[in-house]
């Protein structure tokens, strides 16, 4: 799995993704566009057999880093795409000597609260009727290793 910085004609592929999962809160081709003019805003793209698999979007906002969105097409699921994605968003807040990744996850996405469970995220607090002013957001901490800053 080869995860690299998203360019401009991938959004259409991740708008693509975001429609496969139905609820999902998704940002379109211009949600994405709009992250370029966020100087803290990094997307990357996952590819698996020269394909985009996945999606994330994350802000470094250090000390701490805010995960924002996170998908892989249905067709690449159980493949590693979230797991490489994840893994290289850890990396960059490493390098920017950042300490905590947060996130939000609706409280029905059981294999999403997995996946960040599997990955050393732990739950932290909600927020009521967050989405559609109906589901509850459980908010979802990873303290990362390293020096003091």
């Amino acid at each position: 799995m080869l995860v690299r910085r998203a360019r401009r004609e991938d959004y259409p592929v991740f708008a693509a993704i975001e429609a496969e999962h139905p609820g999902y809160p998704a940002w379109g081709v211009n949600g994405f566009e709009a992250e370029e003019n966020n100087r803290n805003s990094v997307t990357l793209a996952a590819e698996c057999d020269g394909r985009v698999a996945g999606f994330i979007n994350f802000w470094m906002l250090r000390p701490q880093v805010q995960l924002n969105t996170l998908a892989v097409g249905r067709a690449f699921l159980r493949r590693g795409a979230a797991t490489a994605l994840i893994g290289k968003l850890a990396e960059y807040a490493a390098k920017s000597l950042c300490r905590e990744i947060d996130l939000e996850v609706n409280e029905h996405n059981a294999a999403a609260i997995a996946l960040y469970s599997a990955r050393g995220f732990v739950a932290v607090g909600r927020r009521p009727k967050f989405y559609d002013d109906k589901d509850d957001a459980v908010l979802m901490r990873k303290t990362l290793p390293g020096k003091d800053i």
